[in-house]
């Protein structure tokens, strides 16, 4: 990248400069994070849903792997891993070049990216950045860019919006669950999405395989702290005793969290010999990104997460180190 970056204040002075680039672009990517959750597919789906609406050539790209779990948002089956050369590249949800995996030389190689984001870890990595930090998700911005821009919306784009939004704010239970984030999802439904679909296919379909290895993680619960760090893992072990894959830990995180005491709730994954996954949820006083950041992570306040290139037990190990000592610095 040789353009120096810019940052915006307001949607509407994005709006200007974007709305000029895609006017100018041939072809358009939308591009998703590694590990792509609803609120980063939802967006990239969504806007590349609108800007087709405006006649335009959008290819929405997912790093490896494809997020099968999301396979019921609208345009799911336009998801591409090989995109043509593009002359203008919107990242969703990211917040950093290094969390798009084996995407990531795409948007060094993209002659104008766009970042749009709502994590206040953000480093700036594209040409334009509309970062957000205090919205409740990445689809709160997508809409109010969308709006700005004076593009239509149709019932998919506000589907994958509303599905963004719902997921990100924990079906409206989080901290983030602000009156504007309860409006936009208002809007939603009245532009079409469907809140109780989008609710049945987030939260309640679970396949017998997931259900199982949801059952032994929570089996495999340990507290410290007079329960204020609760801690599980997923091992390669369980993943062949339930019959499921790793993508099917996703939701574990969200039950650890639900322990009354709980102040840190962490999760440990396996991908693999020498690389484990870490998930952090916390509450009051604590800080995940600061459990997450001294291992290259990063995320919210309330949820974070990062990924070593070390084995389970030594990374385990090192990540329960620094949320003790953030416990004993923020409750002692």
């Amino acid at each position: 990248m040789t353009v120096a970056p810019r940052h915006f204040e307001t949607v509407e002075e994005a709006a200007r400069g974007i709305r000029r680039l895609v006017d100018a672009a041939s072809e358009i990517g939308c591009l998703t994070h590694k590990d792509a959750d609803a609120d980063s597919l939802g967006s990239a789906l969504g806007f590349a849903e609108a800007l087709r609406h405006m006649g335009r050539r959008v290819h929405v790209i997912v790093p490896s792997p494809i997020p099968r779990l999301l396979e019921h948002l609208p345009g799911f089956d336009t998801i591409t891993q090989t995109p043509p050369p593009l002359d203008l590249l919107f990242t969703f949800d990211c917040g950093s070049v290094q969390r798009f995996g084996d995407q990531a030389a795409l948007v060094e190689s993209t002659p104008q990216v766009v970042n749009v984001d709502h994590h206040a870890s953000n480093d700036g990595f594209g040409h334009l950045n509309l970062v957000d930090a205090s919205a409740s998700a990445t689809g709160q911005i997508v809409h109010a860019l969308l709006r700005a821009m004076d593009c239509p919306i149709s019932s998919d784009a506000a589907t994958n919006l509303y599905a963004a939004l719902l997921t990100d704010t924990g079906g409206f239970r989080h901290e983030n669950t602000t009156e504007a984030a309860l409006r936009l999802g208002a809007d939603l439904v009245g532009l079409g999405a469907d809140p109780g679909w989008v609710a049945l296919k987030s939260y309640k379909s679970h396949s017998v395989s997931q259900l199982r290895l949801e059952g032994m993680a929570i089996a495999h619960l340990r507290s410290e702290k007079d329960g204020r760090l609760v801690w599980s893992e997923v091992t390669r072990e369980m993943l062949d005793a339930t019959g499921a894959d790793m993508q099917e830990a996703e939701g574990i995180i969200d039950q650890l969290q639900t322990a009354a005491p709980m102040k840190v709730a962490v999760l440990f994954k396996q991908a693999g010999p020498s690389v484990t996954k870490v998930s952090v949820r916390t509450r009051d006083e604590v800080d995940a990104t600061r459990i997450c950041i001294p291992f290259g992570g990063g995320g919210h306040r309330r949820a974070a997460g990062a990924e070593l290139a070390e084995p389970l037990e030594s990374a385990r190990e090192r990540v329960l180190e620094v949320a003790r000592a953030q416990l004993d610095h923020r409750t002692g």
